[in-house]
């Protein structure tokens, strides 16, 4: 835990991590070696602090095969991280296996908000003598749904080989002869066909990472799969951008200093439904625009039904256009911005 250890090698180790929908189970096989004399040394297993308190629900150890006590210690009073400690003995040029498992939930992301979100391993091979000859990790999905997901390392996309199976998608990487050192991030949330994020909501390390999430289904596909998906900023149906009604009305909140000097409403925007006429009306401000969400038009209001919530998402072009705001769509990377326009006078 401080420094290198002058005998101790981690010589390998395997991380499987299955994701639930509530939680993830992470199980942890080391192989260790003693390259000196006879000695006992303290590992320690971090954990992250969430809010005061541990992230792990579960926590169980092993060394060659028997259970062993560990105490969870904070190293410092504001640190962010604790260690599950315990004490191995070594005979001289002696191998031990240690086993590590443990349930953490899912923490919160604000990039991806949907669903489970992220989940974190801490790579803490430095702390061994030398490299690590052999790292392998591997993430399973099992739960049905549509997803995105985006495997980093360092805050750096990390390419990791994928396969979708019946039984579940299963993320893997291999790492040899290397430091064994960084954090491995995995965010995962669930998406809706075609999906896009707003680029002025994120960051310029996150818009280097948009590119390279992953979108996969598990378990086939519904015939109201689209109605029935989750929320999301915005999508890409039959070549037609959609927004989702309460992403524009969060953008508009931006502009409502200018659109009430130069176009004369306040942001208030909502979707009404007339049953008799068949029309949908948005309304911005004291401007309605019409649209008439006949089956077979593309340019419709749509209802995305999900997991306890329905959103409403509207044409972004259209919407656009009527707010006088200007858009720009890259459905290849999975990204569109709104701007707010040229208002002065009445333009």
């Amino acid at each position: 835990m401080r420094g290198e250890h002058h005998s101790i090698a981690m010589q390998s180790e395997r991380i499987v991590i299955v994701a639930g929908a509530k939680d993830y189970q992470t199980e942890v096989n080391f192989v260790f070696r003693n390259d000196g004399p006879k000695t006992s040394v303290q590992m320690g297993f971090p954990e992250n602090i969430d809010s005061g308190e541990g992230s792990f629900s579960r926590f169980s150890t092993w060394v060659d095969g028997r259970q062993t006590k560990a105490r969870r210690v904070r190293v410092a009073p504001y640190s962010a991280v604790s260690y599950w400690l315990k004490t191995v003995d070594f005979a001289a040029h002696q191998t031990r296996r240690v086993r590590v498992s443990y349930f953490a939930p899912w923490g919160n992301n604000t990039s991806f908000p949907n669903g489970p979100s992220e989940l974190v391993y801490n790579f803490t091979g430095q702390g061994w003598k030398g490299r690590v000859a052999r790292s392998d990790l591997e993430i399973r999905v099992k739960e049905p749904e549509l997803w995105m997901a985006l495997p980093s390392f360092n805050g750096k996309a990390l390419p990791m080989s994928f396969a979708n199976r019946r039984e579940g998608a299963v993320f893997r990487k291999t790492w040899r002869n290397w430091q064994a050192q960084g954090t491995f991030l995995f965010d995962l949330e669930f998406t809706v066909p075609l999906w896009m994020q707003d680029s002025s909501d994120l960051d310029s390390d996150l818009l280097a990472l948009v590119p390279h999430v992953r979108t996969f289904r598990i378990g086939a596909v519904p015939k109201d799969a689209l109605m029935r998906s989750p929320d999301a900023p915005g999508f890409v149906r039959d070549g037609v951008a959609y927004v989702a009604l309460w992403h524009l009305r969060n953008r508009l909140e931006g502009f409502s200093y200018q659109l009430e000097k130069h176009r004369g409403f306040k942001p208030e925007v909502a979707l009404h439904w007339n049953s008799k006429r068949r029309i949908a009306t948005l309304m911005a401000g004291s401007q309605p625009v019409d649209f008439t969400p006949e089956v077979g038009t593309p340019h419709r209001p749509l209802l995305l039904r999900s997991r306890g919530y329905n959103t409403l998402y509207v044409p972004l072009a259209d919407a656009c256009k009527t707010l006088g705001l200007t858009w720009k769509v890259d459905a290849q990377n999975h990204l569109f911005e709104i701007k707010r326009g040229t208002w002065t006078g009445k333009s």
